[in-house]
C-alpha cells in the first residue's frame, strides 16, 4: 500500500517538474519577446528622426512630399 502511495507521489512530483519546465520556457519566451519589442522601439526613434530631417531638407529646397 505504501509502495503504491510512494509511486503515486513520485509521479506527481515528476509531472510538477515537467510543468515547471514549461512555465520557465514560457517565461523565457516572454522575456525574449519583450526584448524584441524594446529593440524595435529603439530602432524606430532614429528612423523617425531621419524622416523629420528629410522632410525639413525637402521643405528647405521647396520640394513637397
Amino acid at each position: 500500500m505504501f509502495e503504491l502511495f510512494a509511486v503515486g507521489l513520485e509521479m506527481q512530483k515528476r509531472m510538477i517538474d515537467v510543468q515547471m519546465q514549461g512555465v520557465e520556457a514560457a517565461r523565457d519566451m516572454i522575456d525574449a519577446a519583450q526584448q524584441n519589442v524594446q529593440a524595435g522601439m529603439a530602432a524606430t526613434q532614429p528612423q523617425e528622426a531621419g524622416i523629420k530631417s528629410m522632410k525639413k531638407w525637402m521643405n528647405m529646397w521647396g520640394v513637397r512630399g
